[in-house]
């Protein structure tokens, strides 16, 4: 078999990659929530598989933030427009001011209920997901797996519940 020969920039590639899959062929993966640490320290590593709901409940959160202030802006808004075009009666900016206002007004209420509708739809991904990681942790809990993950012997025989 010929040797290729690499510039120095792909070659280095290369032995990246070859290094990773060393890497990833000697470390245990495992879920976060099936009880694996990972690691031998016990801490989760990069390979374990980890969910939290506080991502999804902080965006609905951020939501319902942004719903309220929209409802805020539309409404000071609106006051805010109050006798104006009765002031301006006559004047050819009237027309366009009104319609100005009404366009605002609707894009704000397009943002409000936008949100609105946000809000309970990422709370239950987070829900969602929560529950899929502990029926995906009791699937595994009859799996046999070696404690040493280059030891296939023992595999094949369900784990006593």
């Amino acid at each position: 078999m010929a040797t290729e020969a690499y510039s120095e920039s792909w070659q280095e590639l290369i032995d990246l990659a070859g290094q990773e899959r060393q890497s990833a062929a000697s470390g245990p993966m495992s879920l976060a929530s099936a009880g694996g640490s990972g690691g031998s320290s016990g801490a989760a590593s990069r390979s374990d598989l980890e969910h939290s709901d506080g991502p999804w409940t902080t965006a609905a959160g951020v939501a319902e933030a942004l719903r309220t202030s929209t409802t805020t802006a539309k409404s000071r808004l609106t006051s805010t427009h109050t006798g104006v075009t009765a002031a301006t009666e006559g004047l050819a900016s009237s027309g366009v001011l009104k319609s100005v206002l009404t366009s605002w007004e609707d894009r704000l209420s397009s943002v409000r209920d936008e949100c609105g509708s946000l809000a309970p739809k990422l709370r239950q991904v987070g829900k969602d997901l929560g529950e899929r990681d502990t029926k995906v942790k009791s699937s595994l809990q009859g799996i046999n797996t070696p404690s040493d993950p280059s030891d296939l012997s023992d595999l094949g025989e369900p784990k006593e519940k």
